[in-house]
Parts: structure tokens; C-alpha cells; sequence
């Protein structure tokens, strides 16, 4: 990633915003490469992460002994938790290459007893613009401002997914996740005389979708999955190109997809 003062001044606002995406979204990888290499995954499956709100950061499930992994913004900085806590040795990714950032996951490893031999760069996806090697970095102070407005789309939509989105018993918010392959912020609604507790494959997903194949095109897309079923899969769009985050998760596009979603739930009934 350049940061060259040239290419500041010369730079896109959109090819910046979808620069800081792109090192966003391949610096969120390392958490899917955790997961994948200590937990048992299917292959060609896509990895579910959680966002958390409170420490601005996409996050693992537990991996191993109490271990879970963490992505903050709009910094960059990958960091180990143990039964929730963080612990000591972050490591912020500004000038650092894929390169250097596997050296610090391996080093971390072994300060945790963990085998290293089982972790693995290898995903089951490809990743457009994908960084790899020593001939690149991340840049996220180059790109502090574009990362601070990511930060601010996730918010957003973290907040409108939590208004139209059901609660467990416990009144926990249930289903809301971070796809690693697409970058895409989910939450799954059950359908018409089913739980969110219910193990079923029939629901409705509404996700964030701030890339399309690596080009900047924020969306929201609202699936009804029926994969147990010979009725096609059903969506809407949502588009939301140009909006501040404040119009993203804003009444008139909470209206909107809410009113697909009880469509949607009609339309399965029948």
C-alpha cells in the first residue's frame, strides 16, 4: 500500500475508501486462519466471526483453551483474548507485511502452548485483492480516516441488524455475524412459526454488504434460504451507495428492509 504524499493528493475518495476495505477486509482473514486451523471446518465452508460493538472489533469464537482472536478499528490491531480479557502483546499492523504478521501469530502461538504446525495461511476462498508475501503492508494510518468511516458503516448496521433482529430467551441478541469470505455483516430471522432456538436451515438473512467482488458498493441484501426445499432462494437489495452511516441505519432504510423481511415471511407461509 502506497503512502506516497503524491498519491494522497491524487487519490480517488472512492479508491481510498475501497483500499481501506480491502486491508480491512484481508486483515480480518488472520482471524478466519485461526479458526480454520484450530477448529474443524468443512471444506470450501465460510468462516463466522462476531462484531463487538463494545471494543470495536470483529472477533472469534473460542478456538482453543478459553482463546479467542480480535480485529479493532479503525487501527488494525490483531490481539489474543483468554476467557475474554486481552492479553499483553498487540500488534498494531501499520508497515507490517502478511509476512510479519504470520511471524507474530506464530510467536504468540507458542507463548500459548499451542502447536504451531497446525496453523495455516491457506483459506478456503479466494479473497479479492488478496495481500500476501513481503512486498506489501498494511497502511492504516495512511488510511486512518477512510478506516474511521468502516468503522462508523459497521456501527451502523450493527444497529439496525440489532432493531429488526430477534433475542434468544435469555434476551440476548441472537445470529448477528461477520462472513470472512464477503466481508458481510448477517443476521438471521427465523421464518413464520419458528425460534431463533430452533435448529432449522429455513430463514431469512439480512446482511451489510459494504463490497461487491472487491468494488466498493455498499448494500443491504435480504435472503429467504430454503436449501432443504425445491423452492429457490429468494432476495432483495437494498442499495445505499453515497449514504453517511447515520442514513444507512436511518428510519427510512430500517422501514424498507423490514417491510422485505415481513414479505419475505409471507411469502414462505404460502
Amino acid at each position: 500500500m502506497s503512502t506516497n504524499q503524491a498519491a494522497v493528493q491524487a487519490a480517488n475518495p472512492n479508491e481510498s475508501l475501497r483500499d481501506a476495505f480491502s486491508q480491512s477486509h484481508n486483515a480480518v482473514q488472520w482471524l478466519a486462519r485461526m479458526v480454520r486451523s484450530f477448529r474443524s471446518m468443512n471444506s470450501g465452508e465460510d468462516i463466522a466471526l462476531r462484531w463487538s460493538n463494545t471494543r470495536h472489533a470483529f472477533v472469534t469464537d473460542e478456538f482453543s483453551k478459553g482463546l479467542q482472536m480480535e480485529l479493532r478499528l479503525p487501527e488494525l490491531t490483531l490481539q489474543f483474548l483468554e476467557d475474554g480479557e486481552p492479553v499483553k502483546h498487540e500488534l498494531h499492523m501499520e508497515g507490517r507485511s502478511p509476512a510479519q504478521v504470520e511471524a507474530w501469530v506464530l510467536v504468540e502461538l507458542l507463548h500459548r502452548g499451542l502447536d504451531r504446525a497446525r496453523f495455516s495461511t491457506e483459506l478456503p476462498y479466494e479473497v479479492p485483492h488478496a495481500m500476501a508475501g513481503d512486498n506489501v503492508e498494511y497502511s492504516p494510518e495512511f488510511r486512518e480516516g477512510e478506516l474511521k468511516r468502516i468503522l462508523d458503516c459497521f456501527t451502523a448496521a450493527a444497529h439496525l441488524l440489532k432493531t429488526i433482529g430477534p433475542r434468544a430467551d435469555d434476551g440476548d441478541l441472537s445470529g448477528l455475524m461477520l462472513r470472512s469470505k464477503d466481508f458481510s455483516l448477517e443476521m438471521s430471522i427465523p421464518l413464520l412459526g419458528q425460534t431463533i432456538n430452533e435448529q432449522n436451515d429455513r430463514q431469512i438473512r439480512v446482511g451489510f454488504f459494504p463490497l461487491r467482488t472487491g468494488a466498493l458498493d455498499p448494500h443491504y441484501r435480504i435472503v429467504r434460504l430454503e436449501p432443504s426445499s425445491t423452492a429457490p432462494n429468494v432476495f432483495e437489495i437494498v442499495k445505499v451507495s453515497g449514504m453517511t452511516p447515520e442514513e444507512i441505519a436511518g428510519p427510512q432504510i430500517a422501514k424498507r428492509i423490514s417491510d422485505v423481511v415481513a414479505k419475505l415471511k409471507k411469502l414462505a407461509a404460502q
